[in-house]
């Protein structure tokens, strides 16, 4: 008997994006400092989203071939966006100056609708994880 992997397993993944869902709504605002609110809370989405990235590795990896792409637009380009909102912070670590910001804000907008648009585009298989999770 083939032992499951917990981390992969459909109650991880769904706890993971219930999660990253409810994050969503509560990143709006502006952090100047790292011990802000925003600038928590984006930290624990942004892990957050790595966790889901590694538990839809897969699908990430194949994400490097043009007839994957093709099939899996919104995927790749959300996998895109996170890693130039990753960059963003990146630089946001370096200091908080005015064109950091401007780019991060530019980003955050741009990976917010392609993060809707991912959400909009699996829900369906996001629904399907509520269904005999025991599995």
């Amino acid at each position: 008997m083939k032992k499951k992997n917990l981390f992969l397993s459909k109650q991880s993944k769904l706890i993971v994006d219930i999660l990253l869902f409810i994050g969503i709504a509560g990143l709006g605002g502006v952090g100047k400092t790292w011990s802000s609110p925003h600038c928590i809370g984006a930290s624990i989405w942004l892990t957050l989203m790595l966790l889901h990235i590694v538990q839809h590795w897969q699908l990430t990896k194949s994400l490097t071939k043009r007839r994957v792409i093709w099939k899996n637009k919104i995927s790749a380009l959300t996998t895109l966006g996170f890693v130039l909102m990753l960059s963003s912070a990146l630089l946001l670590s370096i200091g908080f100056n005015d064109s950091f910001i401007l780019y991060h804000h530019i980003i955050a907008r741009l990976f917010f609708i392609k993060v809707v648009l991912h959400i909009i585009d699996k829900f369906k298989r996001f629904i399907s994880l509520f269904k005999s999770t025991t599995e």
